[in-house]
């Protein structure tokens, strides 16, 4: 799907919905996402409900960007993040090398 029409329903679905709604339905999907990875790490789990739980919390998780709109703050904080990741990673990996 493309970009636009990708914002365009979630913009609907806000619309629609409501703001509190679709926060609540965040909190909703990122649970049953956890319950699949539970799930999962006691061998009774798929890969294709992790998928489905994981595409769920995705969709949710933009319209919370969305609601807030905070997605350039997401994105920097994410390069932060990952960058903070890169740089622990290699001091440990020169540690364990020593």
């Amino acid at each position: 799907m493309e970009k636009e029409q990708e914002l365009k329903i979630y913009n609907e679905a806000i619309d629609f919905f409501g703001v509190e709604s679709q926060k609540i339905m965040v909190i909703e999907e990122m649970s049953e996402l956890t319950k699949e990875l539970c799930k999962e790490l006691r061998s009774r789990g798929d890969i294709p409900h992790i998928a489905e739980e994981l595409a769920d919390v995705e969709i949710t998780l933009a319209q919370l960007k969305m609601i807030y709109n905070i997605h350039q703050a997401v994105e920097e904080q994410k390069d932060y993040k990952l960058n903070r990741l890169a740089k622990n990673m290699a001091e440990l990996k020169k540690a364990q090398n020593q």
